[in-house]
């Protein structure tokens, strides 16, 4: 049996590790201590939380995805809240037209809407969404944003960011948009999910990778072990993987500080607590404060009554989240999958290794591709190897 070497058990390394263990010698290599990536559940005070919220949803995924992740981690059905704070007020998040009332605005936003395209501008982030909610609301909560958390001209964004967070998609909606279908929380934790998906898997931790050298099929950890694969499946950041060298990719995200709450909640709209508060403006550090009690239905468990725990998130440059989607990053991100074709042997994915956001039912589902080209990987050509490239990472709404 082939032995199948994977980079990272972060929920794409251990999901493909499940996936696939039947058909490959799977041996897992994680940096940290434990699984599970940003994912991975923390503890403090008998409260539990996150590195961001995390729930679990179905952002346009199958059935097939969906029961894949319910098989691996008992669930409690949940809702997600959200309001944005601007001008010293709560209002609506997802953008609702009722903001402009809230801000003495009414008059000039609702004539800008009546002046919209029935089809919204492409060029890029910033046309997409004046299109969609007139400039006002856009220079409110999306404008200030977008410059704080990635640094960049909103112009200089592709429109399908918007698109894939669904930003403007209406100015109706009164929840977000996961709300829809299926929304759960793990009954117990994140760390479940990681120990159903591993536990019949050889997982090296504390294993970080120092550099893959293709020619000889193996990864050199930086404690100097040499692991040798038949196959390698890096969920490792493409350029890293290798060695930068056709340059370094542009990533944002943001550093959390978590905080006990004495009360129940961090904050309130229309008599609901408020699970994500997001702060566009350009003078708070923050973008977003999550109350994880509002949402992981943990109200019997007496370590929570009368409070909560919330992280304040504030962007950073420096933290691997979110691949940028301005057109130079992508450019560089499509010369990478070029050369990652080339190697037979070799197969980048992930949220890093393929650079595109996800979720856990979007990774899921990505797997599922990845299960249709993975066994005559190596018999294909480059070009071949590319194109399946395309069909694994999927579009932007998947």
């Amino acid at each position: 049996m082939k032995r199948l070497v994977v980079i990272g058990a972060g929920y794409a390394g251990s999901c493909v590790a499940r996936m696939f263990r039947d058909q490959f010698d799977v041996l897992v290599l994680e940096g940290d201590s434990m699984p599970g990536g940003l994912c991975k559940s923390y503890y403090r005070d008998g409260l539990v939380y996150e590195y961001g919220p995390h729930i679990l949803a179905n952002h346009n995924c199958s059935e097939e995805a969906i029961a894949f992740l319910r098989s691996h981690v008992d669930t409690v059905d949940t809702k997600v809240t959200s309001a944005s704070f601007v001008r010293d007020r709560t209002t609506w998040y997802p953008v609702h037209r009722r903001n402009a009332a809230l801000l003495g605005l009414e008059a000039e936003v609702e004539a800008e809407l009546r002046g919209l395209p029935a089809a919204p501008r492409m060029d890029n982030f910033e046309t997409y969404l004046v299109d969609r909610v007139g400039r006002t609301l856009y220079e409110i909560y999306f404008a200030d944003f977008t410059r704080k958390f990635w640094g960049v001209d909103p112009a200089s964004l592709s429109a399908d960011w918007a698109r894939t967070r669904h930003l403007g998609e209406s100015l109706d909606a009164e929840e977000m948009f996961f709300n829809r279908s299926w929304c759960a929380y793990p009954r117990g934790d994140w760390n479940d999910l990681f120990r159903n998906l591993l536990k019949e898997t050889r997982v090296i931790y504390d294993a970080a990778v120092a550099r893959v050298l293709p020619e000889e099929r193996c990864v050199v950890l930086r404690s100097g072990p040499r692991i040798e694969y038949d196959l390698l499946l890096s969920t490792a950041s493409i350029d890293f993987l290798f060695d930068h060298r056709l340059g370094k990719l542009t990533y944002r995200g943001y550093e959390i500080e978590p905080r006990v709450v004495d009360r129940p909640a961090w904050a309130t709209f229309n008599g609901k607590p408020v699970s994500m508060t997001y702060y566009p403006e350009a003078n708070v550090p923050y973008t977003r404060i999550t109350d994880y009690g509002s949402f992981q239905r943990k109200e019997e468990c007496p370590t929570y009554r009368g409070r909560t725990i919330v992280t304040v998130e504030t962007p950073s440059a420096s933290s691997e989240l979110y691949p940028s989607t301005d057109r130079e990053s992508l450019q560089l991100f499509d010369r990478y999958v070029r050369l990652a074709s080339g190697y037979p042997e070799i197969v980048t994915f992930g949220r890093k290794g393929l650079y595109k956001y996800l979720t856990t039912d979007t990774a899921t589902e990505m797997a599922l591709r990845l299960r249709d080209h993975l066994f005559p990987w190596e018999a294909l050509s480059s070009e071949a190897r590319y194109a399946a490239y395309q069909e694994i990472r999927g579009s932007w709404n998947n």
